[in-house]
Formats: C-alpha cells, structure tokens, sequence
C-alpha cells in the first residue's frame, strides 16, 4: 500500500525547507510507483531506481537516528542502499515515509544547520535522475531553481577559496548570479539554461558538455575549481 499524502494542517508547521522536502518524497513516491523500478539509473550507474529510493529513505532515517558521521561518503549512502536491498519498493516507501514524518520535525543541527535543505537538496538531484532514467518530464521549474540556488551558494564558496576570476552565470529563463565581485567589470560571463546549472553543479554534466555554453572567457578556472563535496564534474556527457 503506497503511503498517503500528510493533511494540509500539519503541511502548515512545517518549514518551507521542509515542505519542499516532502514535496519531493509526494513526487517520487507517485513517479516510481508507477514506473520500472528495476531500471538502471545512468546518472547512478550502480543503483537500480528502487536503490535511488533505499538512498533517500535511508538518509532520511540517518538524520532521525544522528548517523551523520561520513555524511555523503560512499561508504554511508551504500549502507542505505543495502539496508534496503531485500525490501520492496513499498516496502521501502512506508519506510521513506515513515521517517520523513519525524525528519520535517528535527531541530537544526549544530553543524550542518536545516536538515531539509541539506535533504532536499540530495532528493531532487535524485529525483532529476531518476526522471531521466525512466523517460518522464523534468523536475519541476520551481524545485529546480530551489535546488540550483543552493548549488549556486557552495560552487561560489568554492570559486573563492580557489581565487577564481569573477563569474556572471547568467540563466535567461530564470536570473543571474554573481559569483565574486558584483559588477567587475572584467567578469567572465557564461549563459546555459537553469536546467543545466542545476544538473551541471551536482556532477551531472561533463566540462565537454559545459564548455559549449556561452563564455565570454576562458572557462578552466572554474571547471579547475572543481564542485562542492562530494561532486565531481561527470566523466562523459549526460543527457536528460
């Protein structure tokens, strides 16, 4: 029995951070129960769709249970996955489910701050994968510029610590941002939609890919920077 959506009273209490948490758990939890579970997810190359949702669940019930040590490794999020490897996918749901319900709840950590937003960002990258994997319609607009304006955030603090020129990202269907010195007039600017940032600065397209957006400039500094923990720019091209 797949869960049921939480009464819109409660939807009240909680953050906007967690709130666009849950909606993406809604999203996923109605995607998959309608799709091949089973299939391979490209993005995620060792993780069937039903791993994709083990990742989240078990996650969710990491934050619930302050297993935090690792957090990203590929030794945590693999025990996720294999804690549920036996499950079925509904199984896993009510798990999900479940967990979620006392997460929207938890404190902030002292360390990592909103729960959600470390969450949310994790589980609509996942979302946008698995989409891709099963042939659906992209992520919504809203839960990826969401998702995007929290990439843009750590890929700044990682240009700065690497000293890099200023950047003017510039999206045309959605905004700009500047990413060191707003206004320098010396500023390398690059224009791509808000869909390939989004997938780009979460490791999901590769510098190939990126150096054929528009650049006014040299595009190395930055791809030299690198991406925030624990990405890294993909190996090949990605499409979805």
């Amino acid at each position: 029995m797949h869960p049921r959506h939480r009464d819109a009273p409660m939807e009240i209490m909680i953050s906007v951070d967690a709130g666009a948490y849950i909606g993406v758990r809604d999203r996923i939890i109605s995607l998959v129960g309608t799709a091949d579970s089973s299939a391979v997810v490209p993005t995620c190359p060792r993780w069937r769709v039903q791993d994709v949702v083990g990742h989240l669940a078990g996650l969710c019930e990491d934050w619930v249970s302050h297993h935090l040590e690792g957090y990203a490794s590929d030794e945590w999020t693999a025990a996720q996955v294999d804690r549920f490897a036996a499950c079925t996918v509904d199984e896993v749901f009510e798990r999900w489910y479940g967990a979620s319900e006392r997460f929207v709840l938890l404190d902030d950590d002292p360390v990592m701050g909103p729960p959600a937003r470390w969450a949310f960002g994790d589980a609509v990258t996942h979302e946008a994968d698995i989409r891709g994997a099963v042939g659906a319609e992209r992520v919504p607009e809203g839960a990826v510029l969401l998702g995007l304006k929290g990439s843009i955030s750590r890929w700044r603090e990682i240009l700065s610590r690497a000293k890099a020129p200023t950047l003017l990202v510039r999206a045309p269907d959605a905004r700009e941002w500047w990413l060191g010195t707003p206004g320098d007039p010396e500023a390398t600017i690059v224009e791509a939609p808000a869909y390939e940032y989004f997938r780009a600065l979460t490791g999901r397209r590769s510098t190939g890919q990126m150096r054929r957006w528009k650049w006014s400039g040299e595009s190395q500094p930055y791809f030299a920077a690198g991406l925030p923990y624990p990405f890294q720019w993909a190996s090949g091209d990605i499409q979805d």
